[in-house]
């Protein structure tokens, strides 16, 4: 309870770091004082009524009045420009030659490849990991540009919310931060999206865990705020995780990736928002839908089949989406993924994927805001499956849009040992196949036009 209270208070400093130290948008105000001057002249002439002599000069009725009006009035013209070097929501790192003498954490690549029946049961993987010995995760992570050296481009200063170093499945030898403190400096190799960049970072950290860590990496990202990065680095301090904390230091390879992670470079800081480039069709944060599928038993009520199963069998839900276009088909082709990716048609049929590969192509035959995607997305682990479909989108507003899709899933659920969704026993789990009908709802996607896309808009900054 006492360290729940502990991880609580330090992860509340580390969201009132993360507000008070920076911003996303900056906003400058030009304000013109505009005076507008009008001269109006009447000239008027007043003939005298009646004859006469031409020979006679009379005074002349000819009148002339000016009148000099003036106007001012204020314009504000408000722009909106980026105040982030960097804007993050979650990294995961596989880390190799980190063991202290624990067990591997069976994480995999970017420490995101977990056996699936681990997920299922919570027991002990049925694979070990050899490779792959620990782990890293980051969760809500800001830079902001550091005006050190007379503001020499590249240095930055950040804080992660939450950061997990494990280098083996043993809790004494865990390194947990909140509010960790992030000093890092780029060079860039490569100054076109996605951008290649060396980058060097110390990282301080206070609690619940005290320690340091120092990694240089390479970098490639982000486009579609996906990134990836190779890590070597060393890190040292007080675990804390374990009554009493001990002393842990290792040294460690890694190969990370991080997804709605979003990188600007200093001179971006300087262009406003309207004319920021972009390389998606679709980014996203969340997206679920309900499904009935000619599966033998729903999900929801694994034990009615036949004429009394329910007509929503299961669900689908993907997390942090990316839809990058493609320079084919006037970039209507696209290829994409999700952090995680789920598609559970039934009880026995379901599949897990992480980072998944998905191409499609994004039509608008109706509207600009009517969005018909055919796609095709290969799921390689933990399950094993293919699914394929067309998928209608219709925007609500900007924090929701209507989903309805349709779709065909068949593979493996990846389990060794036999389980279902709900963790029991199964005679045939290695393979599945079903079509599905669904209806859902996505949450915080943006959707962009084509003219919205960085390709071919000679913005005023190429």
């Amino acid at each position: 309870m006492r360290r729940s209270r502990l991880i609580l208070i330090a992860s509340s400093i580390a969201a009132v770091l993360l507000v008070g130290c920076g911003s996303i948008t900056r906003t400058e105000k030009d304000v013109y004082t505009i005076t507008k001057i009008d001269t109006t002249v009447i000239e008027q002439v007043r003939n005298q009524p009646g004859e006469r002599d031409n020979g006679i000069i009379y005074p002349s009725s000819r009148t002339i009045v000016m009148e000099r009006n003036m106007v001012q009035r204020d314009s504000v013209v408000e722009r909106e420009y980026p105040n982030f070097i960097r804007l993050g929501l979650f990294e995961g790192i596989g880390l190799i030659g980190s063991g202290l003498g624990g067990e591997s954490v069976n994480a995999g690549l970017f420490g995101l490849y977990f056996d699936i029946d681990r997920i299922l049961t919570q027991k002990r993987q049925s694979t070990e990991g050899n490779i792959f010995k620990g782990s890293i995760y980051r969760f809500g992570i800001g830079e902001w540009k550091l005006h050190w050296f007379d503001d020499e481009p590249g240095w930055s200063y950040g804080f992660t919310a939450w950061e997990l170093l494990r280098p083996d499945d043993d809790l004494a030898h865990y390194l947990n931060g909140a509010g960790v403190l992030n000093i890092k400096k780029r060079w860039y190799l490569k100054n076109t999206i996605p951008y290649l960049a060396l980058s060097a970072q110390a990282s301080f950290a206070f609690l619940p865990s005290q320690y340091v860590n120092l990694s240089g990496s390479a970098e490639l990202g982000s486009i579609g705020g996906l990134n990836l990065r190779l890590y070597a680095g060393y890190a040292f301090g007080m675990s804390g995780f374990v009554a009493p904390g001990s002393f842990v230091n290792f040294p460690y390879l890694g190969i990370g990736a991080s997804v709605l992670d979003f990188l600007n470079k200093d001179e971006e800081l300087n262009v406003e928002w309207k004319y920021h480039e972009h390389s998606s069709w679709a980014i996203g944060l969340a997206e679920f839908m309900l499904v009935g599928a000619n599966t033998d038993a729903s999900l929801f009520a694994p034990n009615k089949t036949g004429s009394a199963k329910p007509a929503v069998t299961g669900f689908t839900a993907r997390l942090c989406n990316a839809t990058i276009a493609l320079p084919f088909l006037d970039y209507k082709l696209s290829l994409g993924t999700s952090l995680i990716n789920v598609v559970a048609p039934g009880n026995v049929a379901f599949g897990i994927g992480v980072l998944p590969i998905r191409a499609s192509i994004v039509l608008r035959p109706i509207g600009p805001d009517f969005v018909v995607e055919p796609f095709a997305e290969y799921n390689y682990a933990p399950s094993t499956f293919t699914h394929a479909g067309a998928r209608l989108t219709l925007p609500v507003n900007t924090e929701l849009n209507v989903l309805l899709t349709v779709g065909y899933v068949s593979g493996s659920t990846g389990s060794l040992r036999g389980y279902d969704w709900g963790g029991e026993h199964v005679n045939n789990p290695l393979s599945f196949d079903a079509f599905y009908l669904g209806i859902g709802v996505t949450l915080w996607e943006r959707l962009f036009h084509r003219e919205e896309l960085r390709y071919g808009r000679n913005l005023p900054h190429e």
